[in-house]
């Protein structure tokens, strides 16, 4: 800086005066207060600096004006010396960049508050490291000295030297990167972020290697992280150091898992999951994520402390194995036996996947009617009124459970549970719930004048209700006037003839259903202040059935013992067993009586009812025609006063009518007892049972019911929720219509097996047997890998072999010729490829030339005196393709889409039926009128790949065998032989190409292993599957959209599996563009290949093949 110039003040003045005015009012102003502070040299100093920037560039007036007004602000901060340094600082900056000059000086009153004077020049040494001459490296540098103030804040300057570092490894990888990091890290810092030193030291590990790593990182820092507790993130700090670096695990991708996982466990369990997962950190790194992803799982059947001792058991076992990693990488993907049988052991959770055809059996043989179990997920995802997934339902032909119960200590006790769980819900198919009908009669005798005046309203209605459960309680007086309550009161009625049924039928399951209904009662809470509320949750506890020290409102004892005498009659099983009729009679009395209770606050001490009285039916004032009719009217009254307010009329004594509350909560549900849906069980049952064979056409009704009755049920009906409840109207009218369609979608269901609809399980579907026998000529069995249970159903499927009939032969020529220009390309590319096979040998004592480099070696030899090799000759020799390949072509009924939809013309609409079978016939019919195609489908690009790749083939010589599969069940998977692995390439086989269709389904696994029969006993050094398909394997029990996937990806990949033990590698090319989800799992370990264009099939094929086979 010995350059700075020696002016004078009114040198000073004048020079600047060829700047803008506002230069020199800042100079001046600046000189006025400065004088009084600074010593004269410094002074001199400062204001001859200033024009020294000013002269810099044309527009380093910027930043001189910027040096003046800041000028004053910085030198509060700073003695005399230094803050010359700092002038002398951002004159240095000026030469650089009068951008980065003015960041500089505009910074620094706000730095200097947080910055000590000697940091000054290390601050600014470091901050220029950043500035390399480009426009994106002075943006940068900027933003960095812009930033230190807000840094500072929260960083020492330590690790602001560390942070500045940091981005500087990261700006020589990517500006952007930098600028962008550099962003998330103030807002990072702004929330008090403790956990700095780790985060910075673990940024600078992952930009050495994975630079891109590092923005996902920091934004889920920045979202996600920082709301940890501070305890937790340097936990977490410490994990992502010590498995950095294991290979296939991202940072960002190992951040995310761990939040994932944490907001799916208990907020309680969270600091144990990761002091866990910090084990298996520092002992099998490998298995962390797998420990991460599998954690809320397993803690749906283990507690906190046997997912410990689980987990110690595997990292036990790594230690043993040591450098052998499957043993516990299996454990912790679950995908071990020792894994899954630990688990079960110190589990005292039940699955239902485990227990299931068990239940479904029980159930079955109680009912007396086939039931199927499934889970009540599954139900709830339908979206057709069902919401809660922890409690039981059914819907009158499928009984849907919980997927685990966990409730108690012991496996034998949460079996019971399932047991309870399963009858009670059996139990409202065989005692008619659902078949509720108000033409019947009930029972009881006193109940004749309820049931005639209500059979006369019913008799008179419309036909807007879709049940008659739903005409009963929506559209007959008394319910008329509340049918929400209504609903609760037959709800909890029935719910009590069922259990007392269960009790009395069921005597083997007495003494287990009465545990749990104590259990039950002792567990309800009475947090209730309104009167009414207070009043249905002592029903209710009479209902699980407590019999003394009733503590109702004050004033209704008299009420609750009618009613209690009411619900009794329904148990009188001396005389005849009660009907639902009986239930609906009761609930009636029920309403009459409540509806005197209001739901105002109760305050007053509650009444005690030690003891109910003996159960009289004789005094059953309903017996009365007077006081039926005069109940009748009220309600009658009650309605169309209501009615009359809402349309703005006065009704004459309407003030004398006293209308139930706004401002009544139903009772919270009994969860043994379920989900219970009347309506909605009633219309699906009635569905079940009346459907005949032939389906539903588009825009038929159900049954005899309208849409308009459908979407009154949605619209009124107490039993359909939506999954998520919203007070604005439009949000609300939005749900209740995917609602309406969900439900007009699953009347009109058919099963994939009968053409009727069964309410099955929508979960994998066991199939009913077992192992299968070939007794027929080219029939085999092959077992299936259940992963749930880690193990094999042995002979469980029934494989036929066919040959596919010759077709036309021409059809391979006219390919050929129509490809001609991608056939010439593929032949010089084999052409290419057969020089391959040659292999120079070199060290011969006789060849073809002589070996250049064993020549030298030999002279030298010989002038050193050593005996030299007479080996100094090269030839090349042939090596042998020892080669085999079985190509398996998928025939599934999916590959008759068309590669482009927009291609089909209106005037070409096949209309083609989705069911498989009927596919079949409408195929047949189609070929017999000759009709041709305007456009290709995936099975014809797929026939024409083959062409292409068996004229490549023929020309290299390879031994190879073409395979079509489909089918239809386990017992039969459908194998095509196209071309076997031995036989001789003629213009049969090239007719049977032709002949490769669409069939039925893709049952992958027995195909796979029918192949792997094939390719094991030959001869070839070489042998490879090549699997090309269109989409996930799927079929009928086995799976399909909607079900359980993973059962049959994972078959398919045990099979796989079993292929490479024999010595044979298996390669999958996929059209399908969401095959990515599935096959990272099907292939894992395995090459594949998606296919984003079918129509790049045929050219691809080839190529791949030459990849595979070198």
């Amino acid at each position: 800086m010995e350059n700075i110039s020696k002016f004078d003040h009114e040198k000073i003045k004048r020079l600047l005066k060829a700047y803008p005015e506002e230069v020199t009012n800042a100079y001046l102003e600046s000189r006025e207060i400065l004088e009084k502070k600074l010593p004269e040299e410094i002074l001199y100093q400062w204001e001859n600096i200033g024009v020294d920037i000013s002269k810099e560039s044309a527009r380093s007036w910027e930043s001189a004006l910027a040096y003046f007004n800041v000028s004053v602000k910085v030198q509060q901060y700073l003695p005399s010396g230094q803050f010359l340094g700092w002038s002398k600082a951002g004159y240095k900056l000026s030469k650089e960049s009068t951008k980065i000059a003015e960041s500089f000086l505009n910074s620094s009153p706000m730095t200097m508050i947080r910055l000590r004077p000697r940091y000054i020049d290390d601050w600014v040494t470091r901050v220029t490291k950043l500035y390399k001459g480009t426009w994106k490296s002075t943006n940068l540098t900027c933003k960095l000295f812009e930033s230190t103030p807000v840094i500072l804040e929260t960083l020492s300057f330590d690790q602001y030297c560390k942070l500045v570092d940091f981005i500087d490894v990261l700006s020589n990888r990517s500006y952007d990167y930098a600028s962008e990091i550099l962003d998330n890290s103030i807002e990072i810092y702004k929330s008090n972020f403790l956990e700095i030193d780790d985060l910075i030291h673990l940024s600078l590990l992952i930009t050495e290697k994975e630079w891109r790593d590092i923005k996902p990182v920091y934004e889920i820092v920045n979202d996600q992280i920082i709301k940890l507790p501070n305890a937790n993130v340097k936990l977490i700090f410490d994990m992502c150091r010590r498995i950095y670096g294991t290979a296939g695990i991202k940072i960002s991708e190992f951040l995310q898992l761990i939040i994932k996982t944490l907001a799916l466990v208990n907020q309680n369990d969270r600091d144990q999951i990761l002091q866990m997962n910090q084990q298996i950190v520092n002992n099998v790194p490998y298995a962390s994520m797998d420990f991460l992803s599998n954690t809320p799982r397993l803690l749906d059947n283990l507690d906190i402390d046997q997912l410990d001792q689980w987990k110690s058991q595997g990292i036990r076992l790594a230690i043993d194995q040591d450098t052998n990693t499957s043993p516990a990488s299996q454990f912790f993907k679950l995908q071990s036996k020792e894994s899954n049988d630990l688990i079960d052991r110190i589990s005292s959770s039940v699955e239902l996947h485990r227990i299931k055809d068990l239940m479904k059996l029980f159930c079955t043989a109680l009912c007396d009617v086939d039931v199927a179990i499934s889970e009540t997920s599954k139900n709830v995802e339908k979206n057709i009124g069902w919401t809660d997934t922890d409690l039981p339902t059914t819907d009158g032909k499928t009984i849907y459970l919980p997927s685990v119960i966990k409730q108690y200590s012991t496996k034998e006790e949460n079996f019971s549970y399932y047991k309870i769980i399963s009858a009670r819900q059996a139990a409202y198919s065989e005692y008619g719930t659902f078949k509720y009908d108000y033409r019947l009669e009930p029972i009881n005798p006193y109940s004749k004048e309820i049931f005639n005046k209500l059979l006369e309203q019913v008799s008179e209605m419309g036909e807007e209700h879709a049940t008659r459960i739903a005409k009963v309680l929506r559209g007959a007086k008394p319910f008329i006037a509340d049918p929400q309550f209504a609903a609760e009161l037959f709800n909890i009625v029935e719910a009590y003839r069922i259990d007392e049924l269960i009790l009395k039928k069921y005597p083997g399951l007495r003494n287990e259903f009465r545990k749990i209904r104590l259990e039950t009662l002792n567990n309800r809470t009475s947090d209730r202040e309104n009167k009414r509320e207070i009043f249905i949750e002592e029903v209710i506890k009479f209902t699980l059935g407590k019999e003394t020290n009733f503590n109702v409102p004050k004033g209704t004892k008299s009420i609750f013992n009618k009613i209690t005498n009411y619900l009794r009659t329904l148990t009188n099983f001396d005389k005849n067993i009660m009907t639902v009729e009986d239930s609906m009679m009761v609930t009636v009395r029920l309403f009459d009586n409540i509806r005197k209770i209001t739901n105002d606050k109760e305050n007053e001490p509650l009444e005690e009812i030690e003891e109910l009285p003996d159960l009289d039916e004789s005094e059953d004032e309903y017996n009365d025609p007077e006081t039926v009719e005069e109940m009748m009217s009220y309600f009658g009254d009650m309605y169309d006063s209501s009615m009359g307010e809402q349309s703005g009329e006065e009704t004459q004594d309407q003030e004398t009518i006293d209308p139930m509350e706004e401002n009544y909560s139903p009772a919270d549900p009994v969860e043994y007892q379920g989900d219970f849906k009347p309506e909605l069980g009633q219309l699906l049952t009635e569905m079940l049972t009346a459907t005949g064979e032939e389906g539903l056409g588009e825009g038929e009704e159900i049954q005899g019911l309208t849409q308009e009755q459908i979407e009154e049920l949605v619209q009124n009906s107490p039993d359909l929720e939506t999954k998520e409840s919203d007070e604005n109207p439009e949000v609300d009218a939005s749900e209740n219509q995917e609602l309406l369609e969900n439900l007009m979608k699953e009347l009109k269901n058919r099963d994939l097996d009968s053409s009727s609809f069964t309410g099955g399980d929508p979960m994998h579907i066991d199939e009913e047997g077992g192992p299968l026998e070939a007794k027929e000529p080219d029939t085999f069995t092959y077992p299936e890998w259940d992963f749930r249970d880690v193990e094999y159903k042995p002979n469980w499927c029934l494989l036929h072999e066919k040959k596919l009939p010759d077709g036309e032969a021409n059809f391979y020529k006219d390919t050929l010729t129509n490809n001609s220009s991608l056939v010439y390309q593929i032949k010089k590319q084999f052409e290419l490829f057969v020089p391959e096979q040659y292999r120079k040998q070199k060290r011969l004592e006789d060849g073809e030339e002589a070996d250049l480099d064993a020549g030298i070696e030999a002279l030298i030899d010989l002038r050193s005196g050593v005996t030299p090799d007479e080996k100094i000759y090269w030839r090349r020799n042939k090596t042998e393709r020892s080669v085999a390949v079985a190509m398996l072509i998928d025939m599934s009924a999916s590959t008759a889409e068309a590669i482009d939809d927009n291609s089909k013309s209106n005037s070409d609409d096949w209309g083609a039926p989705d069911d498989p079978v009927e596919y079949m016939i409408w195929l047949r019919s189609r070929r017999a009128e000759g009709l041709r195609r305007s456009y290709k489908r995936i099975v014809d690009v797929e026939k024409e790949g083959i062409v292409l790749m068996v004229n490549s083939l023929e020309m290299l010589g390879d031994d190879y065998g073409i395979y079509g599969f489909s089918g239809y069940g386990r017992e039969n998977v459908e194998f095509y032989t196209i071309k076997d692995l031995d036989e001789k390439f003629n213009d049969s086989i090239s007719g049977r190409i032709d002949r490769v269709a669409p069939l039925h389904a893709t049952r992958m696994g027995p195909a796979i292993r029918h192949t792997i029969t094939k390719l094991a006993d030959h001869e070839a050094r070489s042998r490879f599957i090549f699997l090309i398909t269109d989409g996930r394997p799927q079929d009928r029990g086995y799976s399909r959209e909607g079900v359980e996937k993973e059962y049959a990806v994972y078959d398919t990949r045990q099979a796989l599996i079993e292929a490479r033990q024999q010595g044979i590698t298996p390669f999958c090319l996929t059209v399908d563009k969401s095959g990515h989800d599935y096959l990272k799992t099907m292939m894992d370990d395995f090459s594949y290949e998606v296919l984003s264009d079918i129509s790049m099939l045929p050219a691809r094929l080839p190529e791949l093949y030459k990849n595979l086979t070198t």
